[in-house]
């Protein structure tokens, strides 16, 4: 098989048309067809013409997942989805995740750390519900286990919660504004334990 022509694409300038034996055959990047110092005339084997394809579909998808964690740190499960999602092969999307997290772009063990502070400090959630939403984001149960163990402390965010509802429930009985407290500290997952602390304020002692 040889390369008799190799042409800009008009949509996409950065990528060329590579026509093998007269026909149009595949598109590759610019960056790629200089690396491998393609040209026309170049004889190519069906192996070196799959390993082609391969890597300009493998760049594609690091391209694809660079983008995305540019919006957000995602874990390797969600990228992988994300990217077979939109076609790659799983192989590829494998392959992908695996050099991203070479580079130290992808570390579930980091994220779930972060996710969790974020979601006690910021979110105001107890550590329980941060974690059954961790493991469905795809993290391992062990990086879980690890991250709520390196978690800030609950009572300080519960502190919050209870100061964000004490001015609706400012005028009702002590009993049933305790109750409503405990139960939208409960809703947000916070353990017994905490939420007896934080309703112990001097503020709530009625």
């Amino acid at each position: 098989m040889k390369i008799t022509r190799l042409s800009p694409q008009r949509r996409n300038p950065e990528r060329v048309s590579v026509f093998v034996d007269g026909r149009f055959s595949f598109g590759l990047h610019q960056d790629t067809v200089t690396r491998l110092g393609l040209r026309e005339g170049m004889e190519l084997t069906s192996g070196e013409l799959d390993d082609l394809l391969h890597q300009d579909e493998l760049r594609r998808a690091k391209e694809y997942a660079l983008l995305l964690l540019s919006y957000r740190a995602r874990t390797e499960h969600e990228l992988h989805k994300r990217l077979t999602t939109k076609g790659f092969r799983p192989g590829i999307a494998v392959e992908a995740v695996d050099r991203l997290k070479q580079l130290k772009l992808i570390d579930d063990a980091r994220f779930a750390r972060d996710f969790i502070a974020d979601r006690v400090r910021i979110g105001h959630k107890g550590k329980r519900i941060a974690h059954l939403e961790l493991i469905k984001l795809g993290v391992s149960r062990e990086d879980a286990r690890q991250a709520l163990d390196d978690a800030p402390s609950e009572l300080e965010a519960a502190r919050e919660v209870v100061s964000k509802y004490r001015s609706r429930y400012a005028r009702l009985e002590p009993a049933v504004r305790r109750r409503r407290l405990y139960a939208a500290l409960s809703r947000r997952g916070f353990p017994y334990d905490v939420i007896k602390q934080a309703l112990n304020l001097p503020e709530d002692d009625a």
